[in-house]
């Protein structure tokens, strides 16, 4: 099986990174503008930044505010895919749903297009794009199914969803067109298909044994916890091991 790049985790580490920079500036702005406001909401109102405890404020002269935005924020347009499970084998049935907890109406309304955006396991194939707008909505829609899934029709590999938010008209393989750059990517998850035993699925229920929030992607913090833990057990042994040669050592010495 190919080796894995992980595209969309990359991109999202970098979005949650341009976050925390967006809020520090607003909190920075919010201290230094006489007009500033700190309130509780956030929202911008005639023309004053009301840049609240979430640091979203966005201080729109006419006051008003789409509530569009990063899927983590608390007034963003937040979109899941649903795969059932991270790995599926030969013979199983496939399910892959979307649905918008929140600001399905912004997405229906043309205020921001939504795409999911679909990365095979063949990096020379091109990305192939489902545009959703017309299927936001707070309940769960089928984009994809399959009574069996069968290698030779689809290739088994890695696969790699994302949901992006663009600028209406806008191209979702173009960044310039996110909607507020890289935090219009809202949601990742990923997708394994296989026809054998995987080692990261030991037994064998399709779950990623060391995906602990679901994503489909095997948590780098809980492989270098494990990393760390396995460091600690040779220095360990190591240290056990030198013991033991200078308990020798010295039982020789008092034996000559």
């Amino acid at each position: 099986m190919k080796t894995f790049t992980p595209v969309f985790k990359t991109l999202m580490t970098a979005a949650l990174s341009a976050s925390m920079l967006l809020g520090a500036t607003l909190v920075a702005a919010q201290g230094n503008s006489g007009n500033s406001n700190a309130g509780g909401n956030g929202n911008g109102n005639g023309g004053h930044s009301n840049a609240g405890g979430n640091g979203n404020g966005n201080g729109n002269g006419n006051g008003g505010n789409n509530n569009i935005g990063n899927g983590n924020a608390s007034n963003g347009v937040k979109a899941l895919i649903s795969t059932g499970k991270g790995i599926v084998y030969t013979g199983e049935p496939l399910d892959i749903s979307i649905r918008f907890p929140r600001g399905s109406d912004l997405v229906s309304a043309g205020e921001v297009d939504a795409s999911v955006i679909i990365f095979t396991p063949d990096d020379s194939a091109a990305a192939i794009v489902v545009p959703v707008s017309n299927v936001a909505s707070e309940t769960e829609t089928k984009l994809f199914e399959l009574a069996e899934v069968d290698v030779s029709t689809l290739p088994a590999g890695h696969y790699q969803l994302g949901l992006v938010l663009t600028n209406p008209g806008g191209d979702p393989l173009n960044m310039n067109d996110w909607y507020d750059g890289l935090l219009g990517l809202i949601e990742i998850k990923g997708l394994t298909i296989s026809d054998e035993a995987l080692p990261e699925d030991a037994d064998g229920d399709g779950i990623i044994d060391d995906d602990v929030d679901g994503d489909g992607f095997i948590d780098e913090e809980e492989i270098e916890e494990e990393e760390s833990e396995e460091e600690e057990a040779e220095e360990e042994t190591e240290e056990e091991e030198t013991e033991e040669e200078a308990v020798e050592e010295e039982e020789t010495e008092e034996a000559a």
